[in-house]
């Protein structure tokens, strides 16, 4: 069945270029997860409260997808479209972060009390926060339908999740390591542990130099990105099976209402998102590699070359879900990043005391645990972007439109509704174990079992039960390799047959003009001999 189909394909190094979106994105993601300290540090305001701010702006930046996916879909230009948003949203990222980190943080400060925070410190930091969140969502949103643009190959489609899980792993490995290795030791606050190691405090010279070079980054990435697109940043490439559809808000809502395999995507991959969004905030990572294990920058470091060999297993991934489907393969690799993180566990509880602070056999083990958790999850990721590419093309195949956008837009709001909920839980459950008012983790901590369990149940727990939602989720989800065959055969018949349709009726109106031509050439024949 397959032969039959005719797909559409790209170049593999525009797919390399075009996918460094991911790039410009996560170096502004990375940055900003530093939010919680950015907002303690920089503007006097309280760990729990800045936690309660980060999570009101995400919501704002879910309410803002759907506009935003509606201006991206509305707007036609014979020079396309993607390219010329990605651009809007690097500006309004890069101003935003440069008015945070540069301009603003610093000039606030806690008053006698600092169980309050300053109220000026509070209300510049939001608007700031809410003018960068627009620019990410117009990123997010290009990043989000480029995959459909480039190409509709069932083996190639995996192909693009292996570039962006390589550049959405490296580019924040590579900006973590600049600010945990270069900057934090450079203009971080030196502190001395008990076994005559060094680790660093946070002080806000560290993000102000951490935004100069996310803002250099992200530009090289916005221009490579723009280079990979534009053979494929067409209007014909936009076009639907109904060419007269419309997008709205009624469209979207009836999206989210009929699509059953969405709302099934959506349960699948925002579970796991709101699991690892919580795990990753600065707040429990400091917990976990300075408190924990005793040193963040050994552990930032460990966990970096720890990541770099799972790359490998995108690959693995994208070979596999070519072969076998994107939902068998999501299936089998969420069991084994179930059961590795049950080990995780494990190790959290009973790992001594800044036990990876030296060379042993803590660290060995730690090491372990991250590249294998890495690489797990990586396969998964693979899938799960590509299947989103697949949810695109089932609702062009089901209802004849064609909306990558819309699609990535439903989708997103739900996510970012919930991911939104991230830092908040972050900071909520942490002020279990004292972190309240002004304090926030450092690497002076004492380490308690309150904080064990807490770190435990972030970082491992929560992912857990994100991969049970999952298997759930794709128990029925219909959207095997078989089923997307038929589903690209099917809207190939159609086009053809619109495309001969409109091809026989072009021709029928040239014969009526021409027939309605010789009838005038008799008229006027027939006066002259009249006459």
């Amino acid at each position: 069945m397959a032969e039959q189909v005719t797909y559409k394909r790209a170049k593999t190094w525009h797919i390399a270029l075009s996918q460094m979106t991911g790039i410009m994105q996560m170096a502004f993601y990375v940055l900003l997860g530093y939010a919680a300290y950015i907002g303690n540090l920089g503007y006097a305001i309280t760990t729990v409260l800045v936690g309660v701010l980060i999570t009101i702006t995400r919501v704002f930046d879910s309410i803002t997808d759907p506009f935003i996916a509606l201006i991206i879909e509305k707007f036609n230009s014979k020079h396309g479209k993607m390219r010329m948003f990605l651009a809007i949203g690097w500006a309004l990222m890069a101003i935003s972060t440069t008015l945070m980190c540069n301009v603003f943080a610093g000039n606030f400060s806690f008053g006698p009390d600092d169980t309050f925070s300053n109220p000026a410190g509070v209300a510049v930091f939001i608007i700031i926060y809410f003018f960068y969140i627009i620019g990410y969502t117009f990123a997010s949103c290009v990043g989000n339908m480029e995959g459909n643009i480039l190409t509709n190959d069932p083996k190639q489609r995996p192909t693009i999740g292996v570039w962006q899980v390589i550049y959405s792993y490296l580019s924040p490995m590579i900006v973590s390591m600049l600010i945990t290795v270069i900057l934090l030791p450079r203009f971080g606050t030196p502190y001395q542990l008990e076994n005559g190691a060094t680790d660093y405090s946070w002080t806000i010279e560290v993000f102000q130099w951490a935004n100069l070079i996310v803002i250099g980054i992200s530009l090289v990435a916005l221009i490579l990105t723009c280079i990979g697109l534009t053979p494929y940043d067409k209007p014909e490439n936009f076009e639907g099976i109904k060419k007269d559809a419309k997008p709205s808000f009624k469209e979207m809502f009836s999206l989210l209402k009929d699509n059953k395999e969405l709302q099934r995507y959506i349960v699948a991959a925002c579970s796991d998102k709101l699991a690892q969004t919580v795990g990753s905030q600065s707040v429990i990572t400091t917990l976990m590699f300075s408190v924990l294990l005793g040193s963040m920058v050994g552990s930032s470091i460990i966990s970096v070359v720890a990541m770099l060999p799972s790359i490998i297993f995108a690959i693995v991934g994208a070979k596999l879900a070519g072969k076998h489907g994107n939902r068998k393969v999501m299936i089998n690799w969420t069991w084994v990043c179930i059961i590795w993180n049950v080990l995780f566990i494990i190790f959290i509880m009973v790992v001594p005391e800044k036990g990876a602070s030296s060379m042993g056999v803590p660290l060995v083990i730690f090491f372990l645990l991250m590249l294998g958790n890495n690489a797990f999850k990586m396969v998964v990721s693979t899938a799960t972007g590509a299947m989103r590419m697949d949810v695109v093309d089932y609702e062009l195949y089901r209802s004849g439109h064609y909306l990558p956008a819309t699609v990535s837009a439903v989708y997103s709001f739900i996510d970012k509704m919930i991911s939104a909920l991230a830092p908040m839980i972050a900071t909520l459950v942490i002020g279990i174990v004292g972190y309240t008012g002004s304090r926030i983790p450092q690497a002076s901590d004492e380490l308690t079992i309150g904080i064990r369990i807490i770190t435990a149940v972030l970082f491992c727990g929560l992912p857990l039960l994100g991969w049970a939602l999952t298997l759930v989720a794709m128990k029925k989800f219909s959207l095997t390799r078989e089923k997307m065959e038929d589903v690209q055969m099917t809207i190939a018949s159609q086009k053809n047959e619109i495309e001969q349709a409109e091809n026989e009726e072009q021709t029928g109106t040239e014969q009526t003009g021409t027939e309605q031509t010789d009838n005038d050439n008799s008229g006027e024949e027939e006066k002259t001999q009249v006459k």
